[in-house]
């Protein structure tokens, strides 16, 4: 018998509530709005006011089984009259973080070692999406981490034979690295860096600044902020400085790689540091070919320097692509299509070059970075054409589209109107 029940159990889903594990039969559930139906007098169309996603149900029907069936139903007595929500893992739902209630069992008449169970649960909380989310951060994190390592072991290696030239090619190779490191100043105080280090103001700082993941600090001001971005201007400065006065391949590929690293720290908004560090992933010398011996090693290490400033330039971008926050579907599509191609192209000249452990991360990283932002795209709405045929005012129209008047802080920002007041006839705005 007991090898029956075996059997038995093996043949449907196990799942558990608070660790208490029961076999699944059959499961459902219940998905909708939350409405409120407003009725009125002399009027037969009522309104239903959306009050947003109703809550989420799950209902499961199983048993317990085996000799130890009714210890397992006492521990699932004890969980079910456990106060607060508990962990339930559902090999279809997920885990998710839910309330148990109702908790009805039944033993079968003339069958041992056999309870029946009917389970009523209420969702609190998922933790699907956000433990999804957390396993492509960490996956781009380790990707990047060995880019990181695999640039500049390549690097060091290429630039072996050019740079016992002597100091005529290491000179070069400075000034390479000197002229991006000149562009990386400018970035550091263009105007979107400064937009996108107030994004870590507290507060709706109007549409010019908007964060898109950025993280907000309570304490700041605006003068705080200058004050922390002059300073981080001048860390940029005395990184790009020391550019210059790097003695080997190894001291050169190192201050390389902190100059992006330091301007995407100063910069609070995610969507502000891939702005300002995509010119320096396409950064691109004229490198003049020789025949001399001499003029080869220089083409040699100005080349390669340039690819690695590049490289170091994309390391940056995949930590700032991790932290990004799209607000559309097409934003998503639109960065994956731009970033891959980004990636391959530089996987292509690591190739050409021979640089297999550059290569190798390279695919890694473009892997994790491209599975990140697909798994962004799915999850969000699309942007849709608003029409009407006169200028109103962004809060009726947030009224009528989403039925929510703070959603027209959103609507103002993709509009970009003159006046808040006299929307454009025609515009986009997120579909839900």
């Amino acid at each position: 018998m007991s090898g029956t029940l075996t059997t038995l159990v093996g043949e449907y889903l196990q799942a558990s509530f608070r660790g208490v594990p029961f076999v699944v039969v059959g499961s459902g559930g219940q998905n909708g709005r939350n409405t409120a139906m407003h009725v009125y007098p002399y009027n037969p169309k009522p309104w239903a006011e959306d009050m947003g996603r109703a809550p989420r149900p799950y209902r499961f029907r199983g048993f317990l089984i085996g000799p130890e069936c009714w210890a397992q139903r006492d521990l699932l007595a004890m969980a079910a009259e456990t106060s607060g929500t508990g962990l339930l893992i559902h090999p279809v739902i997920g885990a998710i973080q839910a309330s148990l209630l109702r908790c009805d069992w039944y033993a079968r008449d003339g069958v041992m070692h056999v309870i029946d169970i009917e389970l009523e649960f209420i969702e609190a909380s998922s933790y699907l999406s956000s433990t999804i989310l957390l396993a492509l951060h960490a996956a781009i994190a380790v990707a990047a981490v060995a880019f990181g390592g695999a640039i500049s072991s390549d690097y060091a290696a290429t630039t072996l034979t050019p740079y016992s030239y002597g100091a005529t090619v290491l000179h070069a190779g400075r000034d390479v690295a000197s002229d991006w490191g000149s562009r990386a100043n400018g970035a550091i105080r263009s105007p979107r860096a400064f937009a996108g280090a107030m994004a870590a103001l507290p507060g709706n700082i109007g549409r010019y600044a908007n964060g898109s993941g950025a993280v907000v600090d309570d304490s700041a001001t605006v003068d705080t902020i200058l004050a922390g971005l002059t300073a981080s201007a001048q860390t940029v400065s005395n990184n790009v400085a020391a550019l210059a006065d790097a003695g080997d391949a190894s001291t050169l590929a190192a201050a390389i790689l902190v100059v992006p690293e330091s301007i995407r720290s100063a910069i609070a908004d995610p969507a502000g540091q891939i702005a300002v560090l995509l010119p320096l992933a396409t950064y691109s010398p004229a490198v003049v070919a020789s025949g001399a011996p001499i003029g080869g090693a220089i083409a040699t290490a100005q080349t390669a320097t340039a690819t690695l400033c590049r490289q170091a330039a994309l390391l940056s971008l995949a930590y700032a692509l991790a932290d990004w926050q799209p607000a559309t579907s097409d934003e998503a599509q639109a960065m994956r299509l731009r970033i891959g191609t980004m990636l391959d192209d530089e996987a292509v000249i690591a190739a050409d070059s021979g640089d297999d452990a550059t290569f190798q991360a390279l695919r890694n990283l473009r892997a994790q970075v491209l599975q990140d932002l697909a798994d962004r795209a799915a999850r969000l709405p699309d942007l849709v054409t608003i029409t009407r045929n006169a200028p109103l005012p962004a809060l009726v129209l947030a009224q009528q589209v989403y039925a929510n008047g703070s959603r027209a802080t959103d609507l103002i920002r993709r509009a970009n109107p003159i006046h808040p007041a006299f929307m454009p006839t025609s515009f986009e705005a997120l579909s839900s």
